[in-house]
């Protein structure tokens, strides 16, 4: 005999809430997106994409990585930082970005957000994430290749072997302690190097480490170099680490 299954008008409002996904996309090339987050957001209804706004005009790393692999189809969610070292306005993005974030999933959406590089290394992701903590939803983290990776693989250069300490630094501007570094530590990875190029450019020039340069890795302005001549003639863009070795010098 057939069961007649009668749903309530309650039953019907009900919603299945899914998985809240943070998604890394690599450095630049869409190809260095991981089968598991390419996955993730074909499966997704939504996608949410940091992107920056610098005197009016906004741009997105991102956005060609989702481009390329057919992903504008997709309801797209940007979100966009000030290029400035001012908090207050980027606090309230993220503000605003997870209100839209926890309103989608709500409504029973996919939910996916993507970051450039790594999802746990520099992300704006991370900020966004402490607030869906703070709301009890539910997450889940596809991590993904860091620039500094793609960097090494790119000068074919191991960053470290056996017992080698490696460190990550950003925006250093005391030149003296860096030269001290290499007391604890066997390579460093500089990152955000633009705003103090200058002076790590005379440390280098002084103390004849064996350096790698990297620029825009991954996309059709990449570019390497272990010249500083040729490196000091460019205007460093945001994009930009170097990774540096001791014990080391120029052929």
């Amino acid at each position: 005999m057939a069961t007649i299954s009668i749903q309530t008008q309650k039953e019907k409002k009900l919603k299945i809430l899914h998985t809240i996904y943070g998604v890394a996309l690599g450095p630049g090339d869409p190809e260095l997106v991981t089968l598991k987050a390419l996955r993730i957001l074909k499966e997704a209804d939504v996608i949410f994409y940091p992107g920056s706004s610098f005197k009016g005009k906004q741009k997105s790393f991102v956005y060609p990585i989702l481009e390329h692999h057919g992903l504008t189809t997709k309801q797209l969610e940007g979100f966009f930082l000030e290029m400035t070292l001012d908090r207050i306005s980027a606090e309230k993005t993220y503000d605003e970005t997870v209100v839209k974030i926890e309103s989608a999933h709500k409504e029973g959406k996919k939910v996916a957000i993507v970051c450039e590089g790594d999802l746990s290394l520099y992300a704006s992701f991370s900020y966004i994430l402490q607030r869906l903590q703070t709301q009890k939803l539910p997450v889940s983290l596809i991590p993904g290749i860091n620039a500094f990776s793609l960097g090494a693989a790119k000068h074919q250069i191991p960053i470290c072997l056996l017992n080698d300490k490696v460190a990550i630094i950003p925006r250093e501007s005391d030149m003296e302690k860096m030269a001290t570094y290499f007391q604890n530590f066997d390579t460093l990875v500089l990152m955000k190097i633009r705003s103090n190029w200058e002076a790590i450019r005379q440390l280098l020039e002084e103390k004849k480490w064996n350096f790698y340069y990297c620029e825009r890795l991954g996309t059709a302005e990449e570019f390497i170099s272990t010249n500083l001549k040729e490196i000091s003639e460019r205007t460093i863009p945001y994009f930009s680490l170097l990774i540096i070795k001791k014990n080391h010098t120029h052929d």
